[in-house]
């Protein structure tokens, strides 16, 4: 039902990577011939496609639009570095593949809280998600004043400003107080007069764009169109705002909305949620669309997760694997006994001298020839809006009815008992069984390292991991990154990112955060 959506998106991708360079150039000619006459560059050949004579139509702006949904894979395929990664989940095969750690050393360093402001994945991180919001605000720049139905430009905008809304979310958890951008950027005076606006700025900003979107977007969708995004995932965007923000009876209103809605519901079977057979199903709120095929469109989750050294064992393709987001000793022992999902979520590769455990929740590859897999990403389900709102209602105060049926459901499918009050007789002992249910129900969908920010727990239990896994390790560091003393040494300043060093260099007005 979705080939149609993936492959405008291909062409799209395409697109907008000629535009990207279009306007390389045209910068560079701004630079070179500036003192050139107004009306040679007022000129625009009408031959070439530019952002002036494309966007027209109804399908110009949908297919801007496919670009940005593009766009989110680039971003879901590299999120698990500083999400998943960051958190005591995962960590890396520090197995030595042609003198790297797992493909590079400096995942290591982020894994160990040692990262520096040069490092490549947090500048990549801040590329996508603001390539991502000026893709967003320049097609909405060209939709303000488009002659096109209205109806239609609605259900454009509000797509775009959900996707605004979600990298402003991301960017602000990252890194605090961040760039709001809610137009294009359209000169060079105006780049490198950026400043960083304060978080609550930045979450306002970010409501507002949800609102609008729950406004503005259907519940479902059919045919060609499944896959986008609906009422339901701009509300979980919301609702998780709110949760950040501790703003629980507002969240609770949201995730009562998407429960109320009977759009959702859980599968039967946990396999089934990563089955690339059974997409877009009832449990799934948003999922980031990929297609096996030579379109280019395809996911790489197990190439990039499986072991060093694991080919033709863990995975069919022609490319090793670098072993990214390999899980942690503490991890696995994070299951219950008989729990369904760990042998879904989790295998184990007997590799000498190093056996480990590698995720296995997107093992799915089939072409040998090609290191390309169908894997959708999950990024929201029915089960994590359930347990938010089973931890909205107990963080207002402690109840037994609501919050106790939100989370046993979610225990039983994973064929786990109930827990009753006997089990957990107070606030705090649900809050802590909330935080267990979420951390083996959405291990390796990237949700753990922001549940830990959120809810106040990071310094404590990254300390206790960091304790733990220096006395018995997952995986001995070469000595290149060797355990030390700052290693897993979390602080406050270190629950944000730094701000890359090449946006300090740009920019004048860009400041760093607090500790380095």
């Amino acid at each position: 039902m979705v080939s149609i959506l993936i492959f405008k998106i291909s062409v799209m991708k395409k697109y907008s990577s000629i535009l990207k360079s279009s306007r390389i150039l045209f910068i560079v000619s701004i630079l070179v011939f500036l003192g050139c006459s107004e009306e040679f560059l007022d000129v625009t050949p009408n031959h070439y496609l530019t952002e002036g004579n494309f966007y027209q139509t109804e399908e110009d702006f949908d297919q801007a639009l496919l670009g940005v949904y593009g766009g989110l894979q680039d971003y879901v395929l590299s999120a698990h570095f500083l999400e998943e990664g960051r958190s005591d989940n995962t960590t890396y095969d520090n197995l030595l593949d042609q003198g790297s750690l797992g493909g590079g050393r400096q995942y290591g360093f982020l894994d160990q809280f040692k990262m520096t402001s040069d490092a490549g994945p947090i500048s990549d991180a801040w590329n996508n998600i603001y390539g991502g919001i000026k893709d967003c605000n320049v097609t909405l720049f060209y939709l303000n004043n488009a002659e096109i139905n209205a109806d239609s430009a609605k259900l454009l905008e509000a797509q775009l400003r959900f996707f605004r809304a979600f990298y402003h979310f991301v960017a602000v958890r990252y890194w605090g107080d961040v760039p709001l951008l809610v137009e294009p950027v359209s000169s060079a005076e105006d780049a490198f007069a950026l400043r960083r606006n304060p978080t609550t700025e930045v979450y306002q900003a970010i409501v507002d764009d949800a609102e609008f979107a729950i406004s503005n977007l259907p519940l479902t969708y059919t045919g060609n169109d499944v896959g986008r995004i609906t009422r339901g995932a701009a509300r979980m965007l919301l609702a998780k705002v709110y949760l950040t923000r501790g703003e629980y009876g507002n969240a609770q209103n949201q995730l009562n909305s998407i429960i109320g809605s009977n759009q959702y519901d859980l599968l039967d079977e946990y396999s089934d949620i990563f089955d690339p057979a059974n997409k877009n199903h009832k449990e799934s709120i948003f999922e980031v669309q990929f297609k096996e095929g030579q379109e280019g469109e395809s996911s790489n989750f197990i190439y990039q997760f499986a072991p060093v050294g694991s080919r033709g064992v863990v995975v069919l393709g022609p490319e090793s694997s670098p072993g990214r987001n390999i899980p942690t000793k503490d991890m696995v022992e994070a299951y219950e006994p008989n729990d369904e999902r760990k042998d879904i979520s989790v295998a184990y590769f007997d590799r000498n001298p190093s056996p480990l455990y590698y995720v296995n929740k997107y093992n799915n590859d089939t072409d040998p020839d090609f290191s390309r897999s169908p894997d959708n990403w999950p990024v929201y389900r029915y089960a994590d809006a359930m347990l938010m709102l089973a931890e909205a209602i107990n963080e207002q105060s402690y109840q037994t009815g609501t919050p106790f049926t939100m989370l046993n459901r979610v225990r039983v499918r994973a064929g786990l008992p109930e827990l009753t009050p006997t089990d957990l007789p107070d606030q705090a002992s649900f809050r802590n069984a909330i935080a267990q249910e979420r951390r083996v129900e959405l291990a390796f969908e990237n949700h753990r390292w922001f549940d830990l920010v959120r809810t106040g727990k990071a310094i404590e239990v990254i300390t206790a991991y960091g304790i733990k896994e220096k006395a018995d390790p997952t995986l001995v560091p070469p000595d290149f990154i060797a355990f030390g003393p700052e290693s897993f040494a979390i602080t406050q300043d270190k629950l944000v990112y730094p701000i890359p060093n090449n946006e300090l260099d740009l920019n004048p007005n860009m400041t760093q955060n607090p500790g380095y």
